[in-house]
């Protein structure tokens, strides 16, 4: 069962620390114990209400420890969970309910009234969480706290996870406990071999509902005996690091790119000296040590004291690794956080292999890929260079979709969808998907997503997306940053700069040539981000088809 590992901890030692969260004002821990406790008190409230084995439980609610007893209990007793995302409009919570048809839903109170909404008249047993509660469920009342169910074995579905939908409608992904715990092993033993097999401090900002933050964010930390700190909103996050002291964190591409943005704002306004010492820390941080001179070393020394220290402190000071994963990281962002000495070890992974499927190990980390294949993972490339998968990781199909799930799994083996090259040494590189590959006239095959990723690293460019399927040449739309629209610069200056960086070095055909300003960002709330922070690119060029058809006139 995917939670033994932690229920047989909260037997040896109740006492110890497990989830905290904030609760007016102040953080309050939760110890494994009561956890245990809280998870054995809901499976039997859920037992009461008629739920069986393989019966779904809908989640809608923000990271919290709730959350994660909710989680434990439906595993515990056999169930099957739901989770929904907090920014989850009525249509997209009606598509869970309408293709899962949960026996229970169980909501925060600040989302309750979304989810009647979308439940529109159904007849449903619901319960809601208040807002500032610090005892897990003790508002349940139970006949008894011994309930009785079957322990799931490896093979029964756990989980129903919807994807991100960048294509088109969400797929539904069934994994199982097998599936899961595989996954939570081969990383374990990846951080066995990197000396990192301890219990860590984690700091959970991503939504659960994501396949990523739910396995690399809670049932990892579970098994290992870490703690579990919730940062209640993103605006929060910089002040909660320091405060808690992270020691591991998963995060996403998105991040990395607005706190490069950020720091190379701030550096601009300092003064020449420390804008001088700022370009060496990153010119030394690139430089093996082996290869830098006396007086490089020497410099790299006050470099660290002066500049890497403060930055590392403005992560909380403890911080051994990010874990970036959910799309493709800049390598050029990447090294700028690895010269001022925070770890980034970027992986890669689909909610379909529930879902790490390779990651940089430390002390190898090759920054332009996203490490090997984890260990009991195996990977090859299939037809037009596919990356395909297969092992315990790969989820049982997609629910109730026979026809897609057949094109998903061939053989035992799982399509990723993916372009992808694998180097003699096993480490992997995503070129980008097979979906949004770009075919120009002159019938070159574009990957729009490392030009994308130039084009972002550029710090007056928030968002982009390339466009040029079927044209002469390549064309982007552009969502210019904060910083830029302050500055009050025209923006066909603005754009002329970003594509002159973007273009250095590139043949013609990869170059992008014009590109259209978008007056309004892609934001989760207006549908055009997925809750991971990934554009959704096909609706955005639907959106502005026009505008682009007008470039090419």
């Amino acid at each position: 069962m995917l939670v033994s590992p932690f229920l047989e901890a909260a037997q040896r030692a109740p006492e110890m620390s497990c989830l905290w969260a904030q609760v007016s004002g102040a953080w309050h821990g939760f110890s494994r114990g009561e956890v245990a406790d809280a998870s054995l008190r809901l499976a039997a409230w859920l037992v009461e209400q008629g739920v069986q084995s393989g019966d779904r439980v809908l989640l809608l609610m923000e990271n919290r420890p709730e959350w994660a007893v909710v989680a434990i209990a439906v595993a515990r007793m056999g169930a099957v969970l739901v989770p929904a995302y907090v920014t989850h409009q009525d249509d997209e919570i009606r598509y869970l309910l309408d293709r899962t048809e949960p026996k229970v839903c169980i909501a925060s109170e600040s989302l309750h009234t979304r989810l009647l909404d979308a439940l529109a008249g159904r007849e449903m047993r619901c319960i809601l969480v208040n807002e500032q509660d610090a005892s897990l469920f003790s508002q349940i009342v139970i006949a008894t706290l011994d309930p009785t169910y079957p322990e799931p074995s490896p093979d029964q579905l756990y989980t129903l996870i919807a994807t991100s939908g960048t294509n088109g409608v969400p797929k539904i992904a069934m994994l199982s406990h097998r599936n899961l715990e595989s996954n939570v092993q081969s990383v374990c033993q990846v951080l066995d071999e990197a000396g990192l097999l301890m219990p860590q401090r984690f700091l959970s900002f991503l939504p659960l509902a994501h396949a990523y933050e739910h396995m690399a964010g809670l049932q990892l930390p579970l098994a290992i005996g870490g703690e579990i700190y919730y940062c209640e909103r993103l605006d929060r996050l910089s002040t909660d690091m320091q405060v808690v002291k992270p020691t591991l964190m998963t995060a996403v591409p998105r991040l990395y790119e607005l706190l490069y943005q950020k720091i190379q704002v701030q550096i601009a306004q300092e003064s020449e000296f420390k804008q001088t010492l700022f370009r060496k820390t990153l010119e030394l941080g690139a430089k093996p040590t082996r290869r830098q001179s006396f007086s490089e070393r020497v410099l790299n020394l006050i470099c660290e004291q002066l500049v890497r220290k403060k930055v590392r402190q403005r992560f909380g000071g403890q911080l051994q690794y990010f874990v970036s994963g959910g799309a493709a990281l800049n390598p050029e962002i990447a090294q700028f956080f690895t010269s001022l000495g925070i770890g980034i070890l970027q992986g890669y992974g689909q909610t379909e292999a529930s879902p790490v499927i390779s990651v940089n190990r430390p002390r190898k980390v090759r920054i332009e890929t996203v490490g090997p294949a984890l260990p009991g993972v195996e990977v090859r490339l299939g037809p037009e260079n596919e990356l395909l998968v297969r092992g315990d990781l790969v989820m049982q199909g997609y629910w109730r979709d026979p026809d897609e799930s057949a094109k998903a799994i061939q053989d035992g083996w799982l399509h990723t969808g993916d372009l992808a090259a694998i180097d003699a040494d096993g480490h992997i590189r995503i070129i980008g998907r097979v979906k949004d590959l770009i075919v120009n006239s002159g019938g070159e095959n574009i990957a729009p997503a490392p030009i994308e990723q130039d084009l972002v690293f550029h710090s007056d460019v928030e968002q982009a997306v390339l466009v040029g399927d079927g044209k002469p040449w390549l064309s982007a739309l552009l969502v210019l940053s904060e910083s830029a629209l302050q500055r009050g610069q025209d923006h066909a200056s603005i754009v002329r700069d970003v594509l002159r960086a973007a273009n250095a070095g590139k043949p013609a055909y990869l170059q992008v040539r014009k590109a259209i300003v978008l007056a309004e960002p892609c934001t989760i709330e207006n549908g055009l981000l997925t809750p991971t922070h990934k554009v959704k690119r096909q609706r955005v060029i639907a959106l502005h088809q026009a505008e682009i058809d007008a470039l090419y006139r």
